[in-house]
């Protein structure tokens, strides 16, 4: 019997020990020689170490947004943000996964923003503000809203917005801000190729963790049967670190 084997790219863990999610389901995505193969060759956050994605995964990404499980929710953040590859994600559909469009400017994050996405900025860890108003005509705003973990350590992604995090709102009007943090922070913002959280730390060895075995079966079809074992109510925050990428 022919048994193909795939390179382990999705790690899933039912409940996790990090604190700022708060016991929620989550997945780390890797690719096939680096972590950050499934990432856009755009990223300015991804190291320039010449490992990347052109374009976006469509199968896999229709399975994200089909991976909610019963009664719970689902959201993650992507750093496809180019015109083509936003055609492909949808603003958001009730019941699905939010899927964040992740700016690394105010410029950006407003327009996106305006076009109806869900939006989040990674900005400088000075950035420390809880709101930011950034009018953008007369009499017309932007809010943008401080992750409430960031500051509060009694706020996680389970009981953030009272039970319905604000990462998981796919309707709303706002921005959400994270601050730089990790070993890369200082690069967050600034004129270099890097800052990526998941370049160092637990979350460095986790995502590198999931390029040291092998599955018998695809990403997709791991993502879905893990889905269908999480018990009624369950957050899950895909991708902890990796993005929708298509492998080659």
């Amino acid at each position: 019997m022919l048994i193909w084997l795939f390179y382990l790219m999705l790690k899933t863990i039912s409940i996790t020990s990090n604190r700022k999610l708060g016991g929620c389901a989550a997945t780390y995505r890797s690719g096939n020689g680096s972590v950050y193969n499934t990432c856009p060759n755009e990223c300015p956050l991804k190291p320039d170490i010449g490992s990347g994605s052109s374009e976006i995964d469509q199968e896999y990404l229709q399975a994200v947004i089909d991976a909610v499980p019963k009664g719970g929710l689902s959201w993650t953040y992507t750093h496809f943000t180019s015109k083509q590859s936003m055609r492909l994600i949808p603003r958001h559909v009730l019941g699905k996964t939010v899927i964040n469009i992740s700016a690394d400017t105010y410029t950006d994050a407003v327009n996106f923003v305006l076009e109806g996405y869900p939006t989040v900025v990674s900005v400088p860890a000075s950035f420390d503000s809880k709101v930011d108003v950034i009018p953008i005509g007369p009499d017309v705003s932007v809010k943008v809203v401080r992750c409430p973990a960031e500051y509060n350590e009694n706020v996680t992604c389970r009981n953030c917005g009272g039970g319905r995090p604000l990462c998981a709102r796919g309707n709303r009007d706002y921005i959400i801000k994270f601050t730089a943090h990790g070993n890369a922070a200082k690069k967050v913002g600034a004129e270099v190729k890097g800052g990526c959280y998941g370049s160092g730390g637990p979350v460095a060895i986790h995502w590198k963790k999931t390029m040291t075995a092998t599955q018998e079966v695809s990403d997709i079809e791991k993502l879905n049967s893990w889905i269908k074992t999480l018990p009624n109510g369950t957050f899950v925050r895909h991708h902890i670190v990796g993005d929708l990428g298509l492998q080659s």
